[in-house]
């Protein structure tokens, strides 16, 4: 029989309280009962006592006899004393005086002689009467023995008096204790059923009620347990039927992109048997869909050479994959062709499966061999147009040298024009005030011969040779100047020997060469460069160089302007380098002339003296022969600036 949880708490409840009940009883009869044999024993102490003492003087002397009588007066109504019968018996057990109710017989136990050797009251309790007996001395100093009774009726009904109040509290308590039970386990009973039938809810699919928690006990840590695995099954559910959701449409997706993708494709189990294939698999191969299904490729007509297939699985068996394997295979017209076999493992409904991913190569092999038999033909023409090209680049080589002589020459030709006509001035200078010193001697002589020369006339006439040699002096030093600045550029122009030189020096030579030039374009030219800077370079390249970036300054930058203003500033940049910066306040350049602007042959003046070689010279002495690097910032209306950083020890270079 299966019982409830309920039944069982209460029966064991039930249990429990009667067993206690029971010990409590039992307890309590037992201290009653100890408590009234202490209390019998203690009055029949009492009365053994009292009846010696008034029976001695009787026994002493022989004379119980004459109360006999009385005793039997006195113990004729029971109401009037506890005392029920008293018997006096000799040493031989002869009755010397009896009076009262003696029972037939006297306890056995009262009759049997002490074992322990005590003389004193014995009591044997026995239907509600307490058995005494106690020694009496008697006359002669006989000892006899003093029998008697007392009742316990009194004792007895307190006794059953106080065990049925205690048996009828204990029941009361029993019952109330059972009710308190019935009631707890109740409302116990009534939250585990509602557990219980939210339990069925849940498993049902119902996950929307939550169960209201009280009580501050376990009950209500098992609701507020279950009621957060209600909330969290139904979160989890969601979130699988979420998933679910997105599986199904990612497999949709599959299947669609699977069907729809123009690369052919088919899947296997892992014994090569067939599941399915794509569109495009049964259209490159012309095969029907039910030709495959449950089919290895081995038993259609698929491998043009039937050992491929087996080639392919050894290679899947040992790798685990393909990748790219080329195999001959029958196509759609029957011919041979090839494909390219891709494989990559997946699992599908649970099983372990293979997804076979074949591209057509059969025209691109066709095409590489039609290449392969074109190259050999080109080959040989490629040779035969070597040898042209070859030629060719020698020529064009040697043009591009001789341009570049030529530019280098033509820059030499502009600075000796410009050194002659900036000679013109001071030498022109120097001739007339030489004529003018040789007419005013000649004056002075004929002065001098006519004997009327003057104190003040001499000291004119000395006043004037003075001014006329300084400023015959000063013409031929700047001219001396010019010609040795201009020999020292043109030395190392012609040579371009490798030496060290100072920096600033080089620069105010080249800027001292185009003075002509600059004036006549009104033209400012200043050099910032610290005197303690020291290059062991090219001077005639760096030359090449300021003269190109100032040739283009005058003819591009201040094209359409009637004033300008250029300035070479130079620092130390560290880790042996020098930073070296060109910029001029003209028009600018466009972002597609900055692109090209180093591009051989690339010029904004084609057809009006310009090369285009002028900053490819510039970025190829920089970049090459002084081993740097050059950058050009500009903008239209903005002028530009360039600039370059080059080492302090050049590169040696071969003759």
């Amino acid at each position: 029989m299966n019982l409830s949880l309920r039944a069982k708490f209460l029966i064991l409840s039930a249990v429990v309280q009667a067993l206690v009940v029971a010990l409590l009883i039992g307890n309590s009869l037992r201290l009653m009962n100890k408590a009234v044999s202490s209390n019998a024993d203690r009055v029949a102490h009492e009365y053994a006592v009292n009846l010696n003492l008034t029976l001695s003087p009787y026994a002493a002397s022989g004379r119980l006899g004459e109360l006999r009588s009385y005793w039997q007066e006195m113990l004729a109504e029971p109401a009037d004393s506890f005392l029920r019968y008293i018997v006096i018996v000799d040493a031989r057990g002869n009755i010397i005086l009896e009076a009262g109710q003696r029972p037939f017989s006297l306890p056995a136990a009262l009759r049997k002689t002490s074992t322990d050797g005590s003389k004193g009251v014995r009591t044997v309790a026995e239907d509600m009467v307490l058995h005494a007996r106690a020694p009496l001395l008697l006359k002669e100093n006989q000892v006899g023995t003093l029998y008697f009774g007392l009742s316990t009726r009194d004792l007895v009904m307190a006794r059953e008096e106080v065990l049925r109040q205690g048996g009828i509290i204990a029941a009361l308590g029993f019952a109330i204790a059972l009710l308190l039970f019935f009631a707890f386990t109740r409302g116990v009973g009534l939250r585990l059923q509602a557990l219980t039938a939210q339990s069925e809810k849940l498993a049902h699919g119902h996950y929307g009620e939550q169960l209201p928690a009280h009580g501050g006990d376990e009950l209500e840590v098992v609701t507020n347990s279950l009621n957060t695995m209600s909330a969290a099954l139904r979160e989890r559910i969601d979130q699988v039927e979420e998933s679910q959701r997105r599986l199904q449409e990612s497999e949709e997706r599959f299947r669609t992109l699977f069907d729809m993708t123009p690369l052919p494709l088919a899947v296997s189990d892992r014994e090569g048997y067939m599941i399915g294939a794509n569109q495009a698999l049964l259209q490159t191969f012309g095969l029907r869909l039910e030709q495959l299904i449950g089919k290895r490729s081995d038993e259609i007509n698929f491998w043009f050479v039937p050992e491929e297939r087996e080639r392919i699985w050894n290679i899947y068996r040992e790798r685990g994959t393909v990748q790219g394997e080329i195999a001959t295979v029958h196509m759609h017209d029957g011919s041979a062709g090839s494909v390219a076999i891709w494989s990559s493992s997946l699992t599908l409904d649970g099983q372990r499966a293979i997804i076979w991913a074949l591209l057509d190569l059969t025209e691109e092999m066709k095409a590489k061999q039609a290449l392969k038999e074109l190259n050999v033909s080109l080959e040989s023409r490629v040779r035969e147009r070597s040898a042209d090209l070859s030629n060719a680049l020698d020529t064009l080589k040697r043009t591009q040298h001789d341009l570049i002589a030529s530019e280098k020459m033509a820059s030499l030709g502009s600075l000796v024009a410009g050194i002659a006509h900036e000679l013109n001035t001071p030498i022109g200078n120097s001739l007339l005030a030489s004529t003018a010193l040789s007419d005013r001697v000649h004056d002075f002589q004929a002065v001098v011969e006519q004997g009327s020369l003057k104190r003040s006339a001499l000291t004119h006439h000395l006043e004037e040779v003075d001014m006329a040699c300084g400023l015959i002096s000063n013409s031929l030093q700047k001219a001396a100047d010019l010609i040795s600045s201009f020999k020292q550029i043109a030395v190392d122009q012609t040579n371009d020997q490798r030496r060290r030189f100072k920096l600033q020096t080089v620069l105010l030579d080249t800027t001292a060469t185009y003075t002509p030039r600059l004036r006549r374009s009104n033209c400012a030219a200043s050099v910032d460069v610290p005197p303690e800077l020291e290059l062991e370079s090219y001077p005639g390249s760096l030359y090449q160089v300021f003269n190109n970036l100032i040739n283009n300054a005058l003819v591009h930058g201040f094209e359409g302007r009637d004033k300008g203003h250029i300035s070479i500033t130079a620092r130390d940049a560290g880790e042996q380098q020098v930073e070296i910066v060109f910029r001029d306040d003209g028009i600018g350049m466009p972002e597609e002339v900055q692109r090209r602007v180093f591009d051989p042959f690339f010029t904004t003046k084609m057809g009006s003296g310009g090369t285009g070689l002028g900053m490819n010279i510039v970025y190829n002495i920089v970049t090459g022969v002084m081993g740097g690097r050059i950058a050009v910032e500009s903008a239209p209306g903005q002028g530009t600036t360039i600039r370059m950083v080059v080492l302090c020890c050049s590169p040696q270079r071969e003759s």
